[in-house]
């Protein structure tokens, strides 16, 4: 039987409670010199590798390779667990993405303890033969994880937790914005206001839709959205860009109102649905595996979504 988290970290805390190995100490002191470079660019493939070497056996690689994502907006990095078709679709490989537009104006802190908190995940996956266990809360950060981190925490002086989700950050990526006409647009807490990072109308694919008809009835009008750029509009077929210029002009007679609206808002938005929520499901990046090439298991839930599509699954189905 393979191991299990508990006797994967235990294993890996074993190598930083006795002398440390010639490799790991050199690349303790790689580490420490690239953390302490005043150059602003951080080296993550650098900087992973000796991590595999200091702090998990050298396991990591060549199986796990970490890279940007610059399409992730509502996590600061996720797990992708790849199947390979040629070997009777068996997880073969690790992907860890970090996302550049939440992690791009962060503190360097930040950004290396989300790496370590993804390679925590993808060397569990890696010494369990994939059976990293997904913990109470269906996150994978059950007891393994938490002596692992602990014990990173310890020796370096790091951060790593089981949350690195930046509210803030997610927020200014919510820019595609519509307001309800009916009853809820008076009522707290979100005034019939939902927000997106992703430009999805609300509709039927809400799971809150139905109760919103029932209880509401309005409908909703998109209100705000990012400026396109100017290759953007120039790709833009003449009709669109027409229409899109009767839209600035509705918006532009609208401006009044709209202002209003925003004045109603509380400080902090949130993009869930404008009735009380049900839910409390934690906002959190967790242990999100693809089954197929083109598909990421949500961090939250856990179903397959298309990889193009995990901020809008986001969006709509775990609003913070």
């Amino acid at each position: 039987m393979p191991p299990t988290d508990e006797e994967a970290a235990l294993s890996a805390i074993a190598t930083l409670t006795t002398q440390l190995s010639d490799s790991q100490n050199s690349a303790q002191s790689q580490i420490n010199n690239i953390l302490s470079s005043p150059d602003p660019f951080l080296d993550i493939h650098t900087l992973f590798a000796h991590y595999n070497t200091l702090y998990f056996r050298s396991l990591l690689l060549p199986q796990v390779e970490v890279s940007w994502s610059p399409r992730l907006t509502l996590c600061a990095g996720i797990c992708e667990l790849v199947r390979n078709p040629l070997d009777n679709n068996k997880y073969t490989r690790i992907r860890l993405k970090l996302s550049e537009p939440l992690l791009k104006y962060r503190p360097r802190s930040d950004v290396v303890n989300t790496l370590l908190h993804e390679s925590i995940h993808a060397y569990f996956f890696i010494t369990t033969s994939w059976r990293h266990a997904r913990g109470d809360d269906g996150t994978g950060h059950g007891n393994g994880f938490l002596l692992l981190a602990d014990a990173i925490n310890g020796h370096g002086g790091y951060e790593v937790t089981v949350f690195h989700t930046f509210h803030d950050e997610v927020e200014s990526y919510r820019t595609h914005v519509w307001q309800c006409d009916g009853r809820c647009k008076t009522q707290a807490p979100f005034f019939g206001v939902v927000k997106r990072s992703m430009n999805r109308a609300p509709g039927k694919s809400d799971s809150w839709w139905a109760r919103h008809q029932e209880e509401c009835g309005g409908v909703f009008a998109k209100v705000a959205e990012p400026e396109l750029s100017k290759a953007q509009v120039e790709r833009m077929g003449g009709l669109k860009r027409a229409g899109r210029q009767r839209n600035k002009i509705d918006g532009w007679v609208g401006k009044d109102k709209a202002a209003t609206v925003n004045e109603k808002l509380p400080a902090e938005r949130q993009t869930d649905p404008p009735m009380q929520r049900n839910d409390s499901d934690p906002d959190v990046s967790g242990v999100a595996k693809k089954v197929k090439l083109s598909t990421v298991s949500c961090p939250i839930c856990n179903k397959d979504v298309s990889e193009d599509a995990i901020n809008d699954h986001l969006d709509t189905q775990h609003p913070p």
